[in-house]
């Protein structure tokens, strides 16, 4: 294989983690790195079509507040500057722009807002959970907290009509199960969807 040599019809992937503190601890200036895959004795490069960056917010605390350079001024809108400097940005840099207008409707959206605070606490519950003492009381408190979340979310989203549904969910204590549909229920945009949702995870 010559390096960076592209597979026969793989779309290029490209992974972007933001991370909210330091990493990369030997260079305090440089914000930005981009890695690919390669062989570990040869060093030859697996594809070109496989891309991660990571950039750190905590390295730019300190950069100029109207910056011409795209990235960074991504990199101010990620590290919540507000007001008529960031609209400044937003006028020069159009997705930047969509991103503030996408965020403001979303904050102006309670029901979408009280869905996305749901899906954080499923999420920091099952940290919590697993971070318990023993290996029962943590697979126990994964369950409940899996159940609680679901449910919540049903209640959020469809109300009173989905009542049967959560005493459903109620009645699963399987972790691979629920942890099936904590995964997917998120994305049910009706009752219909959201059983189906269960129905599925239960039935694989």
């Amino acid at each position: 294989m010559t390096e960076g040599k592209k597979f026969k019809d793989l779309h290029k992937t490209i992974a972007i983690n933001i991370l909210d503190f330091i990493w990369f601890k030997d260079d305090n200036e440089r914000y930005h790195r981009t890695f690919h895959t390669r062989e570990d004795s040869t060093g030859e490069l697996l594809s070109e079509d496989l891309e991660i960056h990571f950039l750190e917010k905590k390295k730019v605390t300190d950069i100029e507040r109207t910056p011409e350079d795209p990235l960074k001024s991504w990199m101010v809108y990620l590290n919540n500057l507000e007001g008529k400097e960031m609209e400044a940005i937003a006028v020069n840099n159009p997705p930047i722009k969509k991103a503030m207008s996408i965020e403001d409707a979303f904050i102006r959206n309670k029901q979408e807002r009280r869905i996305y605070e749901l899906r954080e606490k499923a999420r920091l519950d099952e940290i919590s959970a697993l971070e318990g003492s023993e290996a029962k009381g943590r697979a126990e408190g994964k369950a409940e907290a899996s159940q609680d979340a679901i449910c919540k979310f049903l209640d959020a989203r469809f109300g009173s009509a989905s009542h049967t549904l959560q005493k459903q969910v109620k009645q699963i204590d399987d972790l691979e199960l629920l942890g099936k549909i904590v995964n997917t229920i998120f994305t049910a945009n009706s009752i219909k969807e959201a059983k189906a949702v269960i129905n599925n995870a239960a039935s694989n």
